[in-house]
């Protein structure tokens, strides 16, 4: 920075061209998900149906890109390295109907910026190709026979700006974000066969398939099976994908994809439309799986928001918000109608029946239930269970009264001049999760009569065995079954054997949410152990279980189970004589 000789206020300068050259890499290179992601997009770009791609030290040390397209002409090298070089548009005019994944004819370039850089290409025109190499700013050029298609090689990434390659967070969360990006653009071109080696071992092999197919080789079957087709056409756009059906759902937003004209694209309302749509079926905590793809005008979308091409601009984002929601409603209106009304109905027969069976509550050391659906309430049967509910007496060697049990989910405790109203699975999940983090492993499992086989991804399948120490540690006791699946041996003695497939689902759900440190790992599967756990709505509440949670809830000043919700509501009698203007 230059000072005036008077004073010390800095004078404007024009940055060198060096300095600029990799301030505009920054923008586009930020880790080694940005290279690949740029590279496997210009493969695309030139029509290639199979890409490999070779990663080593999670692309710091090496990238390679192969693909089998149509190549770059020898002469054209040295320019492809060029900022702002391209053959994807003309003019001012191309940027507002973009067709390609890329455009700026900035990639190659902040690439070359920031790396050691070869690019080996012949197109099927030339007997003879090129391989073009890039170094500290020098290009160098040789001939170079080799067959149709494009190679580029990366070294050393950013070996020439140390402040970026600092904040690099993680070899582990490098290559997590590569494989988040590669899934992604494959899951939009399931015709191209993917071949992913890491660290010189094959990891992933995508052969050309379809969607539904390309879902199942990267996700798995279980996946697979669980999405509904559907689409919807309108003047301006089609969209058309796969949502999960009903029952099927996942603990996080990670498997929501958008994709607009092929390009994965980050909608900023995406999920919570999603949710909307399936508002009436699924709980809190619950996100439907979808692969949605939005088929657009390129006129009608601004493509060129970022140079790295993250985000994109609609050119009315209501009328996108409204098509997403009708196509989702459309998908799941077969099933929506009639599955959770009587989901919950049959739910709470069996709990009815089951109660109904015994002939006095009292002597059964039951809290009778309360039966409540959304549609119907037989008003003689509930003054009954109400009646009920102040029939019961004050527990022996407490200074608190066991009120009842209201709609299958919340315990009633009268103390003092106050009502504490709590939702027992909250309190019971808070409850096995302290307990859980106090240990560091369970005394006692239960061994399964019949093994629990359950297919995962590939990936995940390396994320499991990198913390089955710390399932092991807390009663899931899981082996390698085959090359796509592990088996379950045993769950902790307290756990329900009625979902184990949901446990460990939900358990792989965390770990590709906290693949950097162990300890955020054991903490998400202690969560989820405890969640399982947890007797639920509708579930007998004995008098033994109302009086074990409130001498937690007594013991304690914490009210928020470990997903942040609260478990106790307290009402005092005051502002019950307030409402009735006593």
């Amino acid at each position: 920075m230059e000072l005036s000789p008077n004073n010390k206020n800095p004078r404007i300068i024009i940055l060198p061209d060096a300095v600029k050259r990799k301030i505009a890499a920054g923008e586009v290179i930020d880790g080694p998900y940005s290279v690949i992601k740029e590279l496997v997009e210009n493969a695309l770009d030139a029509q290639a149906t199979v890409i490999d791609i070779e990663i080593e030290e999670s692309g710091l040390k090496r990238i390679l890109v192969r693909d089998n397209g149509t190549g770059i002409y020898r002469d054209d090298l040295p320019l492809a390295v060029e900022e702002h070089a391209t053959s994807k548009i003309k003019n001012i005019d191309d940027i507002f109907s973009i067709v390609t994944m890329g455009f700026r004819g900035e990639a190659l370039s902040s690439i070359a910026e920031v790396s050691k850089c070869t690019i080996l290409s012949r197109t099927s025109s030339e007997d003879i190709g090129g391989k073009l190499v890039v170094s500290d700013g020098k290009k160098e050029i040789f001939d170079w026979a080799g067959p149709t298609g494009t190679t580029v090689i990366v070294e050393n990434l950013f070996f020439n700006t140390p402040a970026r390659k600092k904040f690099i967070k993680g070899l582990k969360t490098e290559l997590n974000r590569i494989k988040d990006i590669l899934f992604a653009i494959a899951i939009a071109h399931p015709h191209v066969q993917f071949k992913i080696k890491i660290d010189n071992k094959i990891a992933f092999v995508f052969e050309s398939t379809d969607i539904v197919h390309r879902v199942a080789q990267i996700y798995g079957n279980e996946v697979a099976d669980n999405l509904i087709y559907g689409s919807i056409t309108d003047l301006q756009c089609t969209i058309e994908g796969y949502c999960s059906k009903p029952h099927y759902y996942r603990s996080n937003r990670a498997m929501q994809f958008l994709f607009v004209n092929k390009r994965p694209v980050q909608f900023q309302y995406f999920s919570y439309i999603l949710q909307q749509a399936y508002q009436t079926i699924l709980q809190k905590g619950q996100y439907p799986v979808a692969f949605i793809f939005c088929n657009i005008k390129p006129d009608l979308i601004d493509v060129n928001v970022h140079p790295a091409k993250k985000e994109i601009r609609f050119f009315d984002s209501n009328y996108i918000h409204s098509m997403i929601y009708n196509f989702a409603n459309k998908v799941i209106s077969g099933t929506i109608h009639s599955l959770p009304i009587a989901h919950d109905t049959q739910i709470q027969e069996k709990h009815f029946n089951a109660v109904s069976k015994h002939d006095n509550f009292a002597d059964n050391n039951i809290t009778p239930p309360l039966v409540y659906t959304q549609h119907a309430v037989n008003q003689n049967a509930l003054l009954h269970e109400v009646k009920n509910l102040y029939t019961q007496l004050k527990d022996k060697d407490k200074d608190y009264t066991v009120v009842g049990s209201i709609f299958g989910t919340y315990v009633l405790i009268q103390k003092g001049d106050n009502l504490y109203i709590i939702d027992f699975h909250a309190a019971h999940e808070k409850k096995l999760f302290n307990y859980l983090v106090s240990i560091d492993s369970v005394s006692g499992i239960q061994q399964l009569l019949m093994p629990v086989v359950i297919e995962l991804p590939p990936d995940v399948l390396i994320h499991i065995h990198t913390c089955k120490d710390i399932l092991n540690n807390y009663g899931i006791i899981i082996e390698q079954f085959d090359d796509h699946s592990i088996v379950v041996n045993a769950i902790p003695d307290f756990c329900d054997t009625n979902d184990i497939k949901g446990l460990v689902r939900d358990i792989v759900d965390s770990l590709q949410e906290n693949k950097n440190s162990l300890h955020d790992i054991k903490i998400k599967i202690i969560e989820k152990i405890a969640c399982h756990s947890a007797k639920r709505s509708n579930d007998l509440i004995t008098r033994d279980d109302s009086i074990a949670i409130a001498d937690y809830v007594f013991s304690t000043d914490d009210y928020r189970c470990p997903h942040g919700r609260p478990f106790v509501y307290v009402l005092s009698k005051s502002e019950l004589e307030r409402f009735f203007r006593r």
